[in-house]
Order: structure tokens, then C-alpha cells, then sequence
């Protein structure tokens, strides 16, 4: 029978994952209707051509693997290093499972730029959450 920590921690995983992908969307939106709008009402694969775009494509998804690691974090942090590498694991994989099956409309390069934006995100959150744990740790232990 599995501990109440391994539960803990597979839930913890698959709430980063549900969160990182439904902070994704909103996210991904509002930056593209950015782009949008900054490229004369229209979007095309052209505008992956300049650095600047594809970095704030990647600087978003960082920003929702970060939510995702956080919120992973809120669920499983007495486990925050096999927490971040099973998601950071998972994000990786996932993008690499995308490039070899060649299901990504992006190039392979950009996708496992996503990949690295997510795992550098991941490991942002779940530190931010675990940095917080402890400091209310110590508040609640000097009361």
C-alpha cells in the first residue's frame, strides 16, 4: 500500500501538470493577442522568425510551468526534489515524445526551447513555494 506521501506526491505531479497546462492557455492567449496586435491584426509562422517573439512565447510558458510547479508545490513539498524532477522529467519528455513523433507544428528547435522554459519554470515555482513553506515555518516556530 502506498504512504500517504507517495499519494501526496502523485498528486502533487499531476496537479503541476493540470495547473502548468491551464495557466498555458490563458497565458498563451493574452500573449498572442498581443503579438496580434503588434503585427497588424494578423499572426503567421513569419513572426517565429524574430528572437523577440519566440522569447516571450518561451518567457510565457516559463511563467505558466512556474504557476504549475507552485501549485505542485502546495501539495507535495516535503518531497521538493523528487517533486521537481518528475515534473521537470515530464515536461521534457513530453516535448522530446512531440519532436520524435514530429506532432509539433513548430520547429523541432523551438519545441525543446519550450521544453527547457518549462523545466526552468518548474524548478522556479517549486522553489518560490518552498521558500514560502519555510518561511512561515520559522514565523509560526519565533511565535
Amino acid at each position: 500500500m502506498a504512504s500517504r506521501t507517495d499519494l501526496r506526491l502523485a498528486l502533487g505531479v499531476l496537479t503541476g501538470l493540470w495547473v502548468t497546462v491551464g495557466a498555458a492557455v490563458p497565458v498563451g492567449y493574452v500573449v498572442l493577442r498581443a503579438l496580434k496586435r503588434a503585427n497588424g491584426g494578423t499572426l503567421g509562422p513569419e513572426l517565429l522568425e524574430g528572437p523577440g517573439v519566440v522569447l516571450t512565447l518561451l518567457a510565457a510558458y516559463g511563467v505558466a510551468a512556474a504557476i504549475g510547479g507552485w501549485a505542485a508545490g502546495w501539495v507535495a513539498i516535503e518531497n521538493r526534489r523528487i517533486l521537481t524532477a518528475l515534473l521537470a522529467t515530464l515536461h521534457a519528455g513530453t516535448s522530446l515524445f512531440v519532436v520524435a513523433a514530429e506532432l509539433s507544428p513548430l520547429e523541432p528547435g523551438i519545441t525543446l526551447s519550450l521544453a527547457a522554459a518549462a523545466v526552468l519554470g518548474t524548478i522556479a515555482g517549486v522553489s518560490v513555494r518552498a521558500w514560502q513553506v519555510g518561511r512561515w515555518s520559522r514565523t509560526a516556530m519565533a511565535e
